[in-house]
């Protein structure tokens, strides 16, 4: 590998800060301020519903309003990978210790160069702590989107989001939520008019959509 693609790949896999986008430790200041959250508003301790992952849950400011009989906590910290929700385990997991938990990520994993084995691996470590600490606690996980922005790897994604499904198909305790349905146009396109300024996050129609998707699930 030549000089000049050693730095392209460095400068890929890193910020403009210099920190590796899966630096595990990346996320340490929105976990402090986690923590402060916690002290000011006490999650909810009974039943709970935790939303995390990337910034797909990150940027879901209505949640409250489309779920109100639901006890929900956001806790979404935006470009994370799987391997850093795990890094936080114990500051999300063990800290709420969840009934349900609703897990965008993989997407960012997937984007930033990790193969979908990798990322299949991240999640099946994660899976796996999850049933040794909270056994009874049921995973959705939201498959990858096909957004604007990043259709480039929507067939690496698809590959990903079948492996994830056919893992979540042998649990019980696992459910796949495929949200291509729900953003494709009928030609396999992005649909029109869901999508945020910078083509890759949700807007307020698209959040809607998330909305009516899962509300029969967190009914049931």
């Amino acid at each position: 590998m030549s000089k000049l693609t050693t730095l392209l790949l460095l400068g890929f896999l890193c910020n403009s800060h210099g920190v590796r986008k899966d630096d595990p430790t990346r996320f340490a200041k929105d976990f402090e301020k986690f923590a402060e959250l916690d002290l000011k508003v006490p999650p909810p301790s009974k039943d709970l519903t935790l939303f995390t992952g990337s910034s797909t849950i990150r940027r879901w400011t209505s949640l409250s309003n489309d779920f109100p009989a639901t006890a929900l906590l956001n806790r979404g910290f935006g470009g994370s990978q799987l391997s850093q929700v795990h890094h936080h385990f114990d500051e999300l997991f063990s800290r709420y210790k969840p009934t349900r938990i609703i897990l965008y990520c993989g997407e960012n994993d997937l984007w930033h160069g990790k193969s979908v084995e990798k990322t299949l691996e991240d999640f099946r470590t994660l899976v796996n702590r999850i049933r040794q600490i909270l056994p009874k606690t049921r995973l959705v996980y939201l498959s990858c989107k096909p957004s604007p922005k990043r259709m480039a790897k929507w067939n690496t994604y698809q590959k990903l989001n079948s492996r994830i499904a056919r893992i979540c198909s042998k649990d019980p305790l696992l459910q796949f939520v495929d949200l291509s349905p729900l953003l494709l146009a009928s030609d396999g396109k992005p649909a029109p008019g869901i999508w945020d300024q910078d083509d890759l996050h949700l807007n307020s129609t698209g959040y809607a959509r998330l909305a009516k998707l899962l509300a029969p699930i967190l009914e049931n």
